[in-house]
């Protein structure tokens, strides 16, 4: 009787056949370039910052994320945070730092599947993450293509984050920076990797 119940639990339910599509359209791609917007609000401060985002990922482990304050590279096992407001970078290792791939492509090691709705216009999924996991509720919306439109969750500091998809090519991107190469003069590098 627990093999039969065990063998059950394995099988993936339609909303779980349904975000692997998605998963797996990104998973193949070679590169992925999103023009995003990004929408936070706060209920600290009781106010919304709208911001475009740039999002560029070349398989098999590096991303560069560029907004007009901040911009991030993760390469492999590390990351670069680059804060224009504070002049410095920041390199930290990368579990400490979630990207927008993560959170679709490994979305089933991290995640469960609490619930999910399908409509003519595509589908949106509800995901509580596993222990330790951050953020722990993901909301993430898709296409009638599978195709990524929205990603929502809280971030650390309990601010909502909503990023819109805007455009979206599936190509590698020659437009990464490699900025810990050149530091500004009058920025600060903080290793905390150390």
């Amino acid at each position: 009787m627990n093999i039969i119940f065990a063998l059950l639990f394995l099988i993936n339910t339609p909303g779980d056949d349904l975000l692997n599509k998605t998963a797996n359209r990104y998973a193949r791609a070679d590169g992925i370039q999103w023009s995003m917007e990004s929408v936070v609000y706060s209920p600290v401060f009781e106010e919304t910052e709208t911001t475009p985002v740039q999002f560029n990922f070349n398989s098999p482990d590096t991303f560069y994320f560029k907004s007009p304050n901040e911009e991030v590279l993760g390469i492999a096992d590390t990351v670069w945070v680059l804060s224009k407001k504070h002049k410095q970078i920041q390199k930290k290792l990368s579990d400490s730092y979630t990207s927008p791939i993560d959170l679709i492509v490994k979305w089933n090691s991290r995640y469960d599947l609490q619930s999910y709705r399908k409509d003519k216009d595509g589908a949106s999924f509800n995901l509580v993450g596993h222990e330790g996991i951050s953020p722990r509720e993901v909301m993430i919306v898709t296409g009638k293509k599978g195709q990524l439109k929205k990603i929502s969750y809280k971030d650390s500091s309990d601010n909502n984050v909503t990023m819109n998809v805007k455009k979206e090519r599936l190509a590698r991107s020659l437009s990464i920076d490699y900025f810990y190469n050149d530091v500004p003069k009058d920025y600060r590098l903080i290793d905390m990797t150390e």
